[in-house]
């Protein structure tokens, strides 16, 4: 059927006349050969470009591909949310819990090694105080001078274990102090502070010492080490927690389900419109064979000469062969024309 069309819309706008003129041109290098199409060539590629456009929009129609695209978006911008409540939750935990522990240090003292050396040591005592509703079993912190962070060498932990009782843990409103027992220390690079950072640690560490809390853990009872199970924030509130990873796995499962679909709906679209393509580019294939008029070859000055045509409208055609091609209206009157193309555009027989 779409060669009939062509067919007639060929004919039907095909040169009459019964005078006859002469084209010369020079095209690209590396044209092998070039042809003078009908005047209705134009109209009839951009007929079967809105065949083949109208069967591909009717396919997405079909397979609801811009509904099912709608519906990934919406599921994922859903995951996002839900992600961000549950990471929402856990700061605030996070940041209530580890402004309840009050730890206040004292009797803090560095000793800096000789200038050869790398390392200086920092021991202080502290006491700590409880006031949240859990039982914290110790801390991860950062040691800071000045407000300024001091490079240690490794991630400093302080445990809170009873000095006397060897027991794990502070309660509720409890305290618990090291002073009178052994120190807590930890070393620290000097090549990364400046001279008078070191000088004012060495003369005034009580002072220009503190300590910033980054994590904490937790547990159900008190016990000796080893034999408590010691607890991270997702693990310690779960009831606060648990509901909203449900709605995240919900999300997950959600998404995962949109996505199945769309995936399903998109393999089957383009089965069916590399068919249409495929159909578009043999009736493309065979317009051009149709339409032809005259044909040229290069002399070896690159030119192409047209000679004896009747007179009318035609397309000057000249692919590559690698997607380009000169495609110029061309009228050719009782009249010798030498014209010269030099610009490509994409080949309108290469769909």
């Amino acid at each position: 059927m779409r060669y009939v069309i062509a067919a007639l819309i060929l004919v039907f706008l095909a040169p009459a006349s019964l005078s006859a003129g002469s084209l010369r041109c020079t095209l690209p290098p590396e044209i092998p050969v070039a042809y003078l199409l009908s005047g209705g060539t134009q109209a009839v590629i951009e007929h079967y470009k809105a065949q083949s456009d109208a069967e591909i929009a009717e396919l997405s129609r079909r397979y609801r591909i811009d509904a099912l695209a709608a519906e990934v978006k919406k599921a994922e911008e859903l995951l996002i949310r839900k992600n961000q409540a549950y990471a929402d939750r856990l700061a605030s935990l996070r940041e209530k819990y580890l402004s309840s522990l009050e730890i206040s240090l004292e009797a803090a003292d560095a000793s800096v090694s000789p200038s050869s050396s790398a390392l200086g040591d920092l021991e202080y005592f502290y006491t700590a105080r409880n006031k949240s509703d859990k039982i914290v079993t110790d801390i991860t912190y950062r040691p800071l001078i000045r407000g300024i962070n001091l490079p240690t060498t490794t991630s400093l932990v302080l445990e809170f274990i009873h000095p006397r009782l060897m027991v794990s843990g502070i309660g509720p409103g409890e305290p618990m102090t090291n002073r009178g027992h052994e120190p807590e220390r930890f070393s620290f690079f000097i090549s990364e502070l400046s001279k008078d950072e070191i000088n004012a640690l060495k003369k005034d560490a009580a002072h220009l010492f503190s300590i910033e809390i980054i994590d904490m853990h937790f547990a159900d009872r008190k016990g000796y080490k080893g034999q408590i199970e010691i607890q991270d924030f997702v693990s310690a509130f779960p009831n606060q927690l648990k509901p909203l990873l449900l709605d995240i796995k919900s999300a997950e499962a959600e998404l995962k389900a949109r996505r199945d679909s769309l995936s399903r709906a998109t393999a089957s679209f383009n089965s069916e419109k590399d068919r249409v393509l495929e159909d578009f580019r043999k009736s493309l294939a065979g317009l051009r064979k149709t339409s032809v008029r005259s044909s040229a070859r290069p002399d070896k000055k690159n030119r192409f000469l047209f000679d004896d045509v009747p007179s009318g409208t035609y397309y000057l055609y000249a692919g590559n062969g690698r997607g380009s091609a000169v495609f110029e209206k061309v009228v050719i009157d009782d009249e010798n024309r030498q014209e010269a193309y030099t610009d490509m555009k994409r080949d309108p027989f290469a769909p």
